[in-house]
């Protein structure tokens, strides 16, 4: 074999579908290639017999019968729609972006291949949004040994509820839950739930405090009882009931009751778990406790990945746990200083608020007041409050923000209106730089604390984001600016030198830039959603993000976690720090296709929202 037909064999190896066929008879096929360079601005497909075209260097596009962009190829991409009669983009005209090289092996020669490999024909029609979804479908569920902490709440659930009317009395409500062999009621009035009576309501509403057998329900129930979605997880569950210092919490699907989950049910579960952990954090005194008990979070994790948990479960887990130390922090806290002068709100934003932390991630905190403090102990007493839990939380190893953006800051220790203030400035009077605060503090979450104080924010961000295009114009330009990492014939751009040589960190070119649009499209849309998947399946078929689209990020982001989840766990394993660097020549050619893929889709959708937003201002 000549030097020419050899370089065509190797490039063609490591192409999809041709990697899948035998050395063999890939020598064979080489000679059938035949070999076309197209101008820069020159007609594609190139004229004559229509042929299956491997883009070997350069770049393609290819435009629907009325004009529209329907496809960019670049390296390693193929084309061979005009050999499917069936296939919609037969016959769509393209041309060449860049001066390109192509290889291409006519139809018959096809044909004769596909005879022999019929499951390579299923595949010639995917176009890049069909084949995210087809490896995403692809995917192997997870092992059937779970967590039981990361278990949806109704597969936890052991019976229907018990209910009872309103009007119904104490001594009618004791012998049903007698009779029934339930420790808890749930009440309804107007078919609507309006309380929850438990055994110790009971006790100490009821036989304590002197009030007669005969009074209602109504007199000893907690009211409006605090809920979770059949599809929440346990350990959320758990850390809510911790929280609020309740034992029962109903489940609710599609805003009605399907069971009650108790704390016992949830800590029924052996050996390390994200549950017993959670637990070992409600009730440690002590922050060397605390400490011992972070310590075993990346046993947990690890533990988890190798039972096929899906990264986005991981990062929830790690999350959860992030949220148990920092509630039990401030609880402990407070037992030092005394009670708090006025109620206040522990928020967690970047990917803490997103749910979406990983190991050895960096804190982002911040306090919401229900007041102005003006008193100086009061502000001393939330000084010193928030200095010992953020040192409390880098001892467990969620270190020190470097960018200082961390409740010990004054700065993010305000009262409702100056936040309310600052986050209108942002939109109103934006900047890069306020952009990228907005970025930020727009992801966050109630940890601890009164979560009403927030709620006024969380309404102004969905409400005003979408009438603000300055700030989307900016948030646009800060996240889509950068370009995913494909080289001049779309080869990874890798690091050169230094400890990641030939790495490609994951995160910064892939993960984040997946988060920015999400957020984007979410404020952009008034979707109060901040977790990334939630927010691109809220936004999907909106004004800037078609179904399409927000599909294909959602594959892009799956694909790209579950990398970093594979990555880091052979870390953990060797007993290394888990980093985001992928060495994509340890990949596969399949997931080497496919992670070209996913950065492809990730520039079409960063470089629609820049020809959206074309005011977006140059930095």
């Amino acid at each position: 074999m000549n030097d020419e037909l050899a370089e065509i064999r190797d490039f063609i190896a490591g192409c999809p579908p041709f990697d899948t066929l035998a050395p063999a008879e890939l020598g064979k096929l080489t000679a059938k290639f035949v070999i076309r360079y197209l101008r820069r601005g020159t007609s594609f497909p190139p004229p004559g017999k229509s042929a299956l075209w491997l883009i070997r260097q350069g770049a393609i596009e290819l435009r629907t019968p009325v004009g529209a962009l329907a496809r960019r190829m670049g390296e390693g991409d193929r084309h061979d729609a005009d050999c499917l009669a069936d296939s919609p983009e037969a016959g769509w005209p393209g041309h060449a972006i860049e001066d390109t090289l192509l290889y291409g092996l006519p139809q018959k020669e096809l044909e004769i291949l596909w005879q022999q490999h019929p499951e390579l024909r299923q595949a010639a029609m995917q176009d890049l949004g069909q084949r995210l979804r087809q490896y995403r479908s692809n995917t192997p569920p997870p092992a059937p040994e779970r967590d039981l902490g990361s278990l949806p709440l109704a597969t936890l659930i052991t019976r229907p509820p018990v209910f009872a009317q309103a009007g119904t009395s104490i001594r009618e409500g004791a012998l049903l839950m007698t009779r029934e062999r339930v420790s808890a009621l749930l009440i309804i009035a107007q078919e609507k739930l309006c309380g929850i009576v438990t055994d110790r309501d009971l006790r100490s509403r009821c036989l304590a405090a002197g009030l007669p057998d005969s009074a209602p329900l109504t007199s000893v129930m907690t009211a409006n009882p605090c809920t979770l979605p059949s599809d929440a997880a346990g350990f959320e569950a758990l850390l809510e009931m911790t929280r609020r210092g309740i034992h029962h919490l109903p489940v609710t699907l599609n805003g009605w009751p399907l069971g009650l989950i108790s704390s016992t049910d949830l800590l029924r579960v052996q050996g390390v778990s994200s549950v017993y952990l959670a637990d070992r954090i409600r009730r440690a005194g002590e922050l060397s406790e605390l400490v011992s008990a972070a310590d075993e979070l990346p046993e947990l994790w690890l533990n988890l990945a190798r039972r096929g948990e899906s990264p986005p479960i991981l990062s929830q887990v790690v999350s959860s746990i992030a949220d148990a130390i920092a509630g039990r922090l401030l609880q402990m806290t407070e037992s030092r200083l005394g009670p708090p002068p006025v109620p206040y709100a522990w928020i967690a934003f970047g990917s803490q608020g997103r749910k979406e932390l990983t190991l050895h991630s960096d804190q982002d905190n911040a306090l919401i007041l229900a007041e102005e403090i003006s008193a100086p102990n009061d502000a001393d007493y939330f000084a010193q409050l928030a200095q010992q839990v953020c040192d409390g939380l880098a001892i467990c190893g969620f270190v020190h923000c470097p960018g200082g953006m961390m409740a010990s800051n004054p700065q993010w220790r305000l009262p409702p209106d100056h936040w309310r203030a600052l986050f209108i400035d942002w939109m109103t009077y934006t900047d890069p730089q306020k952009a990228r605060l907005a970025s930020n503090l727009f992801d966050f979450r109630v940890v601890h604390g009164d979560a009403q104080l927030a709620e006024p924010l969380r309404q102004l961000i969905t409400g005003e984001s979408p009438r603000h295009e300055t700030l989307l114009a900016h948030l646009i330009n800060n996240g889509c600016s950068k370009p995913p990492p494909l080289g001049l014939f779309r080869n990874f751009v890798v690091d050169s030198e230094g400890a990641h040589e030939g790495g490609l960190d994951i995160k910064r070119h892939g993960i984040l830039p997946i988060v920015d649009l999400a957020r984007i499209h979410a404020l952009a849309a008034g979707i109060s959603e901040i977790g990334t998947l939630a927010r691109l399946r809220g936004a999907s078929a909106s004004r800037l993000l078609s179904q399409d689209g927000a599909e294909s990020l959602i594959a892009a982001f799956e694909f790209l976690l579950s990398l970093r989840t594979r990555h880091q766990k052979e870390q953990l394993l060797h007993a290394l720090k888990a980093d985001n660097f992928i060495v994509p020549a340890t990949l596969t050619a399949a997931e080497r296709q496919q992670l070209r893929d996913t950065f492809l889709a990730i520039g079409i959708q960063q470089k629609a929202l820049l020809l959206a937003y074309p005011q977006a201002p140059t930095q």
